[in-house]
């Protein structure tokens, strides 16, 4: 067996198991968004392989399962048909409503390898519907908090474990459906871990691992070895978090010596009382994917690539707080990370490294109760535009980055919630100028039905993506709900503004900042804008000087 035949099947391996989950999910967030991972692990708990769904649980589960092992239930106290399950962002985890599950691989009386899985659910309590409490200040605030617990012991589950959950949480009947999924995509597997066994035997997959990792740890360190030894610095702002009106710095050092490389985020500020802090593994996952993405996509992620890489988080920073900090938004500032370690190496890889994206996963929830007393809710994450990169414009309304999520189909949104969708459109005139144009945001609109809130979770209003090499801003968001005559912009972080029927609320994402200079723009890609409708004819004369004959 081949070492590359070998990361091929256990990619497989977390691709079924991400199959199950889709297949067997009640809720919209994970069935159609997809927010939900897979992944196999070794004996030790290192990551090996992950299926292709979201970035910011790279290598956030092996932080979750070394605490698990380090802290609560060492292997020796393992047993086959047992499976651990937690959420706790101060004990590996990043936000509540992120369940992981996790159960040990036995040929024989030996762990061979641990399957993990990873959802985002719709709703695990805390004060705000769908979990997002954009003025919580504390972490007890934001939902059911579960530190590592073993919930199936030797294949005989614990129902006790499911009955106090359901009952702290707004619509049991998805939730805890889907975390039967995830387990069940574990059994998946496990079953397929092993046939591994079986076909190559366990020492030989042992063997197979550990040179798995090796190989990505020569890559990534070949791959910083190429960009010779320096020092990059950058940084960028949060608008603020909900309850302060303060921008919040991310600042960055990137120190390349050799074959290894530190980021230290070492002058961002001070923890924030509002929910947008980033536990010290959403930081981790953040660094992670931004160096493989510039540096190269094509490395294997598992734990061997992440060892020539060397974190600075001080605690009690917004990149890695101190409890009770409330974390719900974390994604806030794991964008910004990536936005930040994209400037610094932006003069290091100035072929690879493109305007800043749209950096933010753009939460709402809308939330109602029906006569019945049924709670109803649709949660949405809306994303925007690409920066414009050196030899091509920036990608429109993609989501990709840390996320890298599907959309709720507007029929099946229409099925969850009482609300009526009137437009879904690209933004004209939302990228940003450049030689090289940002990517166009997204605008959303919708009329509600009857009596609702709405939470959101949105950042990039007063600090919009910035440009590169000249280019210009993409344009900031916009959350507004037109009430007859009256138009009422909301702030970037709202927690549960009551919405009346007839109301049409309208989200308007980022755009991606422009690369290099508008003036230096191809004519013939300015009148191909113009044609398609992403310009207007007043923006093509003022940011690039063309008239429209």
């Amino acid at each position: 067996m081949t070492v590359e035949v070998l990361r091929n099947a256990l990619v497989a391996i977390a691709e079924q198991m991400a199959a199950c989950i889709f297949r067997s999910s009640h809720s919209a967030v994970i069935r159609d968004m997809l927010d939900y991972s897979t992944a196999v692990f070794d004996a030790q708990g290192g990551i090996i392989a992950q299926a292709a769904r979201i970035p910011i649980h790279l290598n956030s589960m092996t932080t979750a399962l070394q605490t698990l092992l380090a802290q609560r239930f060492p292997l020796s106290e393992w047993a086959d048909g047992d499976v651990f399950c937690m959420n706790d962002p101060y004990q590996g985890g990043q936000h509540l409503p992120d369940i992981m599950t996790f159960t040990p691989v036995y040929a024989g009386d030996r762990i061979v390898a641990i399957c993990g899985t990873l959802g985002h659910h719709l709703d695990v309590g805390g004060r705000a519907p769908g979990s997002y409490g954009a003025d919580a200040t504390e972490i007890y605030q934001e939902g059911f908090r579960i530190p590592p617990c073993r919930i199936v012991e030797r294949g005989v589950t614990n129902e006790l474990f499911f009955d106090l959950f359901a009952a702290n949480i707004r619509v049991p009947s998805k939730t805890v459906a889907d975390l039967r999924a995830q387990i069940a995509a574990l059994e998946v597997g496990k079953a397929e871990v092993l046939r591994l066994v079986t076909k190559y035997g366990g020492a030989t997959l042992a063997d197979g691992l550990a040179d798995l990792a090796d190989r990505s740890e020569e890559r990534m360190r070949a791959a910083i070895n190429d960009l010779g030894d320096g020092v990059y610095e950058a940084e960028d702002y949060v608008d603020g978090d909900g309850l302060d009106d303060v921008p919040i710095l991310v600042k960055v050092k990137v120190t390349v010596a050799g074959t290894d490389l530190t980021i230290d985020f070492t002058g961002s500020a001070t923890q924030s009382r509002g929910p947008v802090n980033a536990p010290i593994a959403a930081t981790e996952s953040a660094v992670y994917y931004t160096l493989i993405a510039l540096l190269d996509p094509t490395i294997p992620p598992n734990y061997g690539c992440y060892k020539p890489i060397h974190l600075v988080a001080p605690v009690g920073t917004v990149v890695n707080p101190r409890s009770p900090a409330p974390v719900v938004g974390r994604n806030v500032v794991a964008h910004r990370i990536v936005t930040v370690l994209m400037q610094a190496l932006g003069p290091a890889l100035p072929h690879r490294a493109p305007a800043a994206y749209y950096g933010n996963s753009n939460v709402y929830v809308l939330s109602t109760t029906d006569e019945s007393g049924h709670a109803h809710m649709l949660f949405e994450i809306e994303v925007g535009g690409w920066g414009g990169r050196p030899e091509s414009d920036g990608p429109d309304f993609l989501s990709a980055s840390i996320h890298n999520l599907a959309n709720n189909p507007i029929e099946l949104a229409e099925l969850e919630f009482p609300a009526r969708f009137t437009r879904y459109e690209l933004l004209r005139d939302s990228g940003g100028p450049g030689r090289f144009r940002g990517g166009l945001a997204l605008r959303r609109d919708f009329r509600i039905l009857q009596p609702s809130a709405i939470n959101t979770q949105f950042d990039r209003i007063k600090f919009p993506p910035p440009g590169l090499h000249g280019g210009r801003p993409g344009a900031p968001a916009r959350i507004v709900v037109q009430r007859g005559d009256q138009e009422i912009d909301l702030p970037a972080k709202t927690l549960t503004y009551a919405l009346e029927p007839g109301d049409e609320v309208s989200i308007q994402t980022q755009g991606g900042g422009g690369y290099g200079d508008p003036r230096e723009r191809d004519p013939a890609l300015v009148a191909r804008d113009l044609a398609e409708g992403k310009i207007s004819a007043m923006a093509a004369k003022e940011s690039y000087g063309y008239v429209v004959r």
